[in-house]
């Protein structure tokens, strides 16, 4: 089944973003790496707050559809009457994929005056056009076939005529037409789950989270390029986010598990053992001078993360801002000017911190008592990614004509 969403058609010209109904109650749906969690939220847009109200986390070692299906299962039974939320989906970039991106059309009459039924067209035909160039790419990236990968939100973020963004195309000429906007893909398999687990009109945004925290980190920070590197216990995932592109990149085996292994093995301890060491290292938990000692041997084992950055990011002669979305306690040395000499490309590691995000887009967030959370920034990320959702009744009511459920 193939869902194509085409939610509107506006661009977001600044940091202005959508107030939220009075206590909207949402649940975050987390798909990522090694775990799920289900969170739920209420929102008061008034006051900018939002109250976590509850979370329930399940670590998954098994990342199949079905797998991942059967787990979402169990801790749905945990929510009361899920259709009572809005419900966003975050998924890891082995069973979902979003790009940000635009493509450009050559009118075929173009001294005619755009109408809706060209617009409404030319949206169908870039849509389309994208899928088609991006299927392939798409399914190595996950794993799969081609005709595996379905596409299953559609976002339409801007427009320009002839070189010019405009705001409703209607009443314009022009010859050439560039459309921006974000997709989703998804795993035909897992697709086919959650129809049968989760209410479709409650499904209010698809979204792989890295591309999600990339996007929000671009309305903030203003750049023109940087990455993100989503670091999990077995994998680093980099995202690149430039100004005409937003989307995974590629990933490298390096994470908690490796960095825990290495000092494992160079001073004879157990993965366990050598995890405590490394958070009492960050605690400052020992004699200055075993602190000194051990920071010169964890820099030296986290070379593998150094090459693998370098493999991927930054140009010789181009300097490569690296925000760092740490799913473990990484060591704070990473981010000193002794470690990043290590760099043989001009790469600088910046920490990444939920105030970051919240601070910039004026919301305050709670936590209910003994309430608590896998990693909020990638939580965060996903529920702000709604408040760039483009907003123009008369573009929505267009691009929705293009709304399907196709058997396939």
């Amino acid at each position: 089944m193939l869902c194509l969403k085409v939610l509107g058609f506006n661009y977001i010209k600044d940091l202005s973003y959508r107030l939220f109904h009075k206590s909207d109650s949402y649940l975050l749906i987390e798909v990522l790496n090694h775990y799920v969690q289900l969170t739920v939220l209420k929102v008061d847009s008034n006051r900018k707050k939002i109250l976590v109200v509850k979370s329930f986390f399940k670590p998954v070692s098994d990342f199949s559809s079905i797998s991942i299906v059967k787990e979402l299962k169990s801790l749905l039974k945990k929510i009361r009457n899920p259709k009572s939320y809005k419900i966003i989906l975050s998924l890891d970039s082995k069973l979902g994929t979003t790009i940000h991106s635009s493509v450009s059309l050559v009118r075929q009459n173009s001294k005619t005056v755009i109408d809706e039924a060209d617009i409404d067209n030319l949206i169908s035909q870039a849509i389309w056009r994208f899928f088609d160039r991006q299927r392939l790419k798409v399914a190595q990236k996950m794993d799969i076939d081609d005709v595996d990968v379905l596409l299953s939100d559609v976002r339409i973020r801007g427009i320009r005529l002839d070189g010019h963004r405009v705001v409703n195309p209607i009443g314009f000429k022009s010859k050439s037409v560039e459309i921006f906007f974000s997709q989703t893909f998804i795993v035909r398999e897992f697709m086919r789950g959650l129809r049968d687990l989760l209410p479709k009109d409650n499904l209010v945004l698809i979204t792989e989270t890295g591309t999600a925290i990339s996007h929000i980190l671009s309305k903030i920070l203003g750049k023109d390029q940087f990455f993100l590197a989503n670091l999990f216990p077995d994998q680093t995932s980099i995202y690149l986010a430039s100004s005409n592109r937003l989307s995974h990149l590629d990933n490298f085996e390096w994470g908690e598990n490796q960095l825990t292994h290495l000092l494992g093995r160079h001073f004879r301890l157990d993965s366990e053992t050598a995890k405590s060491v490394i958070d009492n290292y960050i605690a400052d938990n020992a004699s200055q001078n075993f602190l000194r000692r051990f920071e010169g041997i964890l820099t030296k084992e986290l070379q593998i993360f150094v090459n693998g950055l370098e493999s991927l990011v930054g140009e010789e002669n181009k300097s490569s801002d690296i925000y760092l979305n740490s799913f473990f306690n990484l060591p704070p040395v990473v981010f000193s000017s002794r470690f990043q000499n290590r760099f043989q490309k001009s790469i600088k590691l910046l920490p990444l911190s939920t105030n970051l995000i919240t601070e910039k887009l004026g919301y305050e967030v709670q936590f209910k008592k003994s309430v608590s959370v896998k990693n909020p920034l990638s939580l965060l990320a996903a529920f702000f990614e709604i408040n760039f959702l483009p907003q123009n009744d008369k573009m929505s009511h267009l691009a929705n004509r293009r709304v399907r459920w196709l058997v396939t």
